[in-house]
Order: structure tokens, then sequence, then C-alpha cells
């Protein structure tokens, strides 16, 4: 290799830094000049030649004085030429030895024959000396390749090793540079297939570090191998999404949704089977179908429906059967977990008018994970086909009817009756205000009449599309109180006291207004009322059941204005009273597991809480949680607190299979309630589950440079010619300078000069 140039010294000045300014220095310069010139040697007593030395000593006493005034300082620039580094990475990935290339060659065959092709332009780079070349290899880590002067670039025969399951080209980017550091950069050629496949820590996005050596103004190349369909696999059929729901109820059908993706198996025919965990934990077959094989690499969507026959958490796992030929069977399969719960309370909500209360009322019913609302819009427009025909949805077991702001004729006289004699049976039903309801609506006119806790009044119909009847509604804004005489009933308890749940009460945003419900019947209990005693709230029992009218329909100012936890309670508590379940005692845990499929070495979040009978969170418990291993290996769990819940993060997931977590809670005078939820911890063969080339990928690390950009294998040697033709300018300056007027020799100088004019003068009897 040929040395480098050595050190070439570029350029050497003299810079004065007079004493206080340049004005000053002459002025004394002059001074001491007339004072040299006026008192000079006495000619009577010394000879000429005598006292021409005296005078030339005197001048340069005077010189070196003068010198010291201005201050000079020598500065001499010295230029250095240094050698820059060409990083070449190659990856060296599993997904390398895909056989995609000519002849069934592996894209690391490849790679190998493309830096051989191009041995002899880098000699020649290397011959003349101004740039090294670093040669890397590359998989989930970055090591070093031994150097061979007599044969630059050989890659060696590729090997499995430990890191091989991983690309990670950006975190492999950021190493080899890290290495180098301290070394000017040539360049950065990458060898791959494009294909980023890795787990945190080390899935760093490649394009951020292309970007910052863009800014460094470092330029790399990108050599892309492999074909993007994955040809040199063959056969692969994979699962790549399953979508389903966390909970389903107890005999509703779950419909399971995932995308299956069918690479070389066109026309054919593939079998994906839907397995369901049973009550002794195999996995049985609950539903299956067939897809047919199209386009490679395009995706198909499918639907399969599962109905649950016991409780409790199943596993669920979407299948493709293994195909001949197929190499990764490890993306055959995706695995989840639902729990199946007990239908709790059913709940049918009738509406007419998609006004704002139903919205927040859906929604805080539907929060609830112990009631199943169903929602039925009747819209007026469609009044010309009334009665609709509810038939089949009332063969279903509700526990709780709420009729909105809905008029009696959207129903038949049938469907009506069979709503009653539900009631009388057991259930409980709510009509609630609006433009349509209770008597607007014409309810006393119909066998629902019966249960109204009011008198019927006929002459109160609202007809459609006229104005509303005013003396029908009661103006706002109206507060709404528990009444003193039965407003003690669970649905109105937002406090621990009747003190505190007053004071609640008070508190909360008025009513926009409310339907007036006339003359009560003696069965019928004001529960709510407005401060001029106007009844608001008015329950009931009918046989079996219960009845409650809610005048108001504008609850959901309370959500507006910062009462959202008193509407839930409210609505809850209702819905438990009309169901005969606000006497319950027991409290419920609840665990929410952000998701139940994760990656190994990711970190998946939880919540964990405990919910009383009234819905409201208890914040007198304390909890514990354990996390079991699939290996049967359990550890503690932390628990942090968070309101009336607790929260925690799982980490150190990296064992693939079934997890399991498990929470306890205990609080004073009460039995410990537990709950339990597992989830899946996948780890795919990342390199071949889709070892399709990425050259979008490798493009856009290109591009993120100056001076780079993307090559064939058959252009690698063009790298190296440009980089001989054209080297970099790796040059260093450095600065070198010398004060001579605060040294030593100016002061021996001075005072030398001074001796030997006196010395001089002495001798030669002049002193």
């Amino acid at each position: 290799m040929t040395p480098l140039p050595a050190v070439v010294l570029q350029e050497i000045s003299l810079d004065c830094d007079p004493v206080v300014s340049w004005w000053f220095v002459a002025l004394v310069t002059a001074a001491l000049a007339a004072i040299l010139l006026a008192v000079g040697p006495d000619r009577s007593r010394v000879g000429p030649g005598r006292r021409m030395a005296l005078v030339l000593v005197r001048c340069g006493a005077f010189l070196a004085l003068v010198a010291c005034l201005l201050r000079p300082t020598l500065v001499a620039t010295r230029k250095a030429r240094q050698q820059g580094t060409l990083v070449v990475l190659a990856d060296a990935s599993e997904s390398m030895t895909v056989t995609d290339g000519a002849g069934g060659r592996s894209r690391w065959d490849e790679a190998a024959s493309a830096l051989a092709a191009a041995r002899p332009a880098a000699a020649k780079l290397l011959a003349e000396g101004d740039v090294d070349i670093a040669l890397w290899a590359f998989d989930r880590e970055v090591r070093p390749l031994a150097a061979d002067p007599a044969e630059p670039l050989a890659l060696p025969a590729w090997d499995r090793g430990a890191t091989s399951d991983q690309t990670a080209i950006g975190a492999a980017l950021e190493d080899a540079v890290k290495a180098v550091a301290g070394r000017p950069l040539a360049g950065v050629l990458v060898l791959s297939d494009g294909a980023q496949h890795a787990y945190p820590p080390r899935d760093q996005p490649p394009q951020g570090v292309a970007r910052k050596l863009g800014d460094a103004a470092v330029p790399v190349w990108t050599v892309t191998f492999g074909q993007q369909r994955g040809g040199g696999q063959g056969r692969d059929a994979a699962v790549t999404n399953l979508s389903v729901g966390e909970t389903v109820y107890l005999k509703n059908s779950l419909e399971v949704a995932g995308r299956v993706r069918l690479d070389g198996l066109a026309d054919r025919d593939v079998v994906v089977r839907l397995l369901v965990e049973g009550d002794g934990g195999r996995m049985e077959e609950a539903a299956r179908t067939m897809l047919r094989g199209r386009e490679a690499g395009v995706e198909e969507t499918v639907r399969l429906q599962w109905v649950p026959a016991t409780l409790g958490e199943r596993k669920l796992s979407l299948v493709v059967e293994p195909q001949e030929g197929e190499v990764v069977l490890a993306n055959n399969e995706l695995s989840t977990f639902v729990q199946v719960v007990d239908g709790g309370l059913r709940v049918l909500y009738l509406e007419g008018a998609l006004r704002v209360e139903q919205r927040f009322l859906r929604r805080v019913l539907a929060a609830s994970p112990d009631m199943q609302v169903d929602f039925e819009w009747i819209d007026a427009a469609g009044r010309r086909a009334w009665p609709v025909n509810l038939g089949r949805k009332l063969d279903a077991d509700y526990n709780v009817f709420v009729i909105g702001d809905l008029d009696a004729a959207a129903l038949s006289p049938q469907d009506i009756g069979r709503i009653v004699q539900k009631v009388e049976a057991g259930a409980g039903i709510v009509f609630l205000g609006g433009f349509h309801a209770f008597e607007a609506g014409g309810w006393g006119s119909t066998a629902a009449g019966q249960l109204l806790p009011f008198e019927p009044d006929r002459l109160a119909r609202q007809p459609f599309d006229q104005p509303v009847r005013p003396g029908l509604h009661v103006p706002g804004p109206l507060a709404m109180l528990p009444d003193r005489r039965f407003g003690g009933i669970s649905i109105l308890r937002l406090g621990a006291t009747d003190e505190e749940s007053l004071a609640a009460w008070q508190r909360l945003p008025p009513l926009e207004g409310a339907n007036d419900l006339g003359r009560l019947v003696p069965a019928a209990k004001p529960l709510a009322v407005a401060p001029d005693g106007r009844p608001l709230l008015v329950g009931r029992e009918f046989g079996q059941g219960r009845v409650l009218a809610f005048a108001a329909d504008s609850t959901w100012r309370w959500v507006m204005q910062g009462a959202a936890e008193q509407h839930r309670r409210f609505w809850r508590q209702m819905v438990l009273w009309l169901a005969k379940q606000d006497d319950s005692a027991k409290d419920s845990l609840w665990l929410r597991l952000a998701q139940r499929r994760v990656a190994a070495g990711a970190t998946l979040a939880f919540d964990a809480g405990i919910t009383g009978a009234d819905g409201a969170g208890v914040a007198d418990a304390v909890a514990e949680g354990l996390l079991t291993a699939p290996s049967g290996a359990v550890r503690p769990v932390r628990l942090a607190r968070k309101g009336d819940a607790w929260s925690g993060v799982l980490a150190d997931l990296g064992e693939p299979g079934d997890w399991t977590l498990s929470v306890q809670a205990t609080r004073a005078g009460a039995a410990p309630v537990s709950r339990s939820a597992r989830f899946t911890v996948v780890r795919q063969d990342l390199e071949l589950a889709n070892p399709r080339a990425n050259p979008l990928l490798m493009r856009q690390l290109a591009e993120q440079t100056e001076g780079g950009g993307v090559r064939s294998p058959e252009e690698i040697a063009e790298i190296f010619d440009d980089l001989r033709t054209r080297p970099a300018d790796f040059e260093s300056q450095e600065q070198w300078s010398a004060t001579l007027w605060d040294k030593w020799p100016m002061f021996l100088v001075m005072a030398g000069l001074l001796c030997l004019e006196w010395f001089l003068r002495k001798r030669w009897g002049l002193v």
C-alpha cells in the first residue's frame, strides 16, 4: 500500500499585536529615536570607531524594545493528508439463504460473487492509499470480517449463528459507523435483501440512521439481492392477521376475521380451520373454510363463525393446513383468547329519535361488562311501514326494556302485549321523556297503559308534523332532587350517606326540561322531583316486574359539565333496580390486558380493579399479581395504584407460548376475589416467515444521502473506481504559533546589549 503524503507546510505569517495601539508604538518609537539621536556618545572623548560601536549597541537595544512593543507572533499553518474509510456491510441473516437467484443460487452466494467481481477495482483503490475498506457482516448484531490484503472483500461461506434469526439494518448501520469513529468516512455500501426483521431493542428504523449519515455528507450505496415475491421459498401459506372481540356472550355467535397470504399456491385449494379450546384444554375444530390460491402475495380475508356453549376463557387459533413443499410452517397459525361471559343483564332499547340522550345512554350501558344492550331505531320517517315486527327480538330473554322517544303506533298491539307479559313475569321497563313519549305518544291507549304510573289522558296525543304542544312539557332549567319520602332508593344513591347523596344531586347541572306526567296513580311513588315538587322519576310495581317513568331527556348535560361518573352511576343503578339486582352486595374483580398476542421481547400493559354492586370502583382494596410462564415458572408482578384501580407492565416476555396473569384483591370484611387472563407470546421465524426482498427500503436508505445511490451487483466495481479517480479530500489543518517577544532569548538580548553598552562606556572612560 502506498503511504500517504507527508505533512505539508502550507503558510507562514508574522502577526503583530502592538501595545495599546499602533499610534502609541509609533509615538514611543519616535521619542526614543529622537533621544537616541540627540544624546549620542561624546565625540571629544572617543574616536569614530568606538563611537560607531556604541551607536550600534544602543540601536540594537532600541530595536529590541520596539519589538517588545509590537509583540510579534510567528504563525505557521500545516496541512496533513488523512485516510478515509469505506464501510461495506454484508447481510448475513437467514433470509440471505433463500435460493431465488439465477441458477438456484442463494442471496448470500450472489453477494459474495458480486464482491468477488469487484475485487480488482477494490485492490486498485487500496493501492492508492487514500481509502481503506472495512468489511462487516451483520444480522441481529454486527461483526467485522477478517481482511485479507491479497483478496479484499472475500465473504466466507454462510454459517448459521446465534444471531442470524433477525435482520437489524438500522442498528447495524449505527454500530458499524460508531466502530470507525475518529476516521473520515468515504461512504457506506450496504449489501442486503432489505428485509428488516428485528425485535426490540434492535428494531431501529434504518431510514433515521441513513438520514444522519446524509447530514454528515457521507454517501450511502445500496445493492439489493433477492426477489420481492420470495420465490426461493416456493410455496408458503401464512396467517397474517387475526381479529376477534375480547368477550362474547354465551350462545351468541362470534365472528372471527383473519387474513391469509398464499404464495406459490395459485389455483390450489387451501383449508383454513378455526380451532377452539375445549373444557379439557384440547384444541378442537369449530369451523373451516376453503380458499383458492390466486396471485402471489395477495392477502385473502377469512370470516368464520363460532357459538360458545360454555363459560370461561377460551383460546382461538386460525390455522392454515400445511401445504406440500412448504418450508416455513411457523406462520401457518395465529392464536388469541376470548372471554365467554354470561349474557348478564339483557337490555332492549327502542328509540324513535336519534337524539343526543340516546347516544350517551347507549355508551354508558355498553361500558358495563355485565350488560348486553340491543338497540333498535324505529325511524318516524318510515312510519308508513309501521308497525314494525319485533317478534324475533322479543323471543330473547330480556331483563329490561327501555322505551325512548317512540310513538306507540310504531309497535304492533301483539308486540306491546308481549312486552307487558314479560314485565308482569318479572322484567323491568322504563319510559323516557320526549316529544312522543308517554301520553304524547299514545301509550296510555295501548295494553302498556296498565303499566304506566300515571293516569291516561287520551287528549294529550302529539300528532306528527305539528308544533309541539307546550302543555305537555315543563320548560327548564329543572333541578332534579331525591323525593324526601321515597328518594332513598338505590337508583338515586350517589354518595355513601343520604347527606352525601343529596349534596351530589344538588351539584348536578339542571335539566333542559321534562314531560308533564300528570296525575299519578295511587300505586306510584315519586322517587325524584323538581324543586316545586313536580315528579320527574316515578316508579311502581306491576306483577313481578318494576316500572319507571323518567320525564327528562337531557342527562347528557351532566357528562358535558364534568359529572360523567354520576351520570354513569345513575343509569347503571336504574337498570339494576329494574332487573331486581340492586340489593346485590357482591364485588367483582376485572382484569384487562392491552392485547392478547405480543411479540417475544415486547412489553404488555394491563389494568385491574374491583367494582362494587353499584358499579363504582372500590378504593380500599389491596391487590397482588402473579405471572406464570409457559414453562410453569411463576414470578410476582408489581401493581401500581391508579385511582380506584391498579395498573402494571409485564416485561421479559421472551419465552414463546401461553402465559397467565393472575390478580387477587382483598378488602376489609370481604372474601378475596381473583381473576386471571391468558395471552400468547409469539416468536415467529422472522427471517423465513416473510423472506421477500424489500428494494423500496434499500432505495430509501440511498436517497437520504448525497453522492450515494442504488446500484446493481454489477455496478459495485464502479463505486471503487469513482472513489479512486475522485478521492474525497480527507485533510486536516493544524496551526502552529510562536511568540518571540515574551521569551527568555529576547530578555537575554536586551539585557546583554544594555550591559555591553555600559561595559564599553566604563572601559573607555565615559562613565
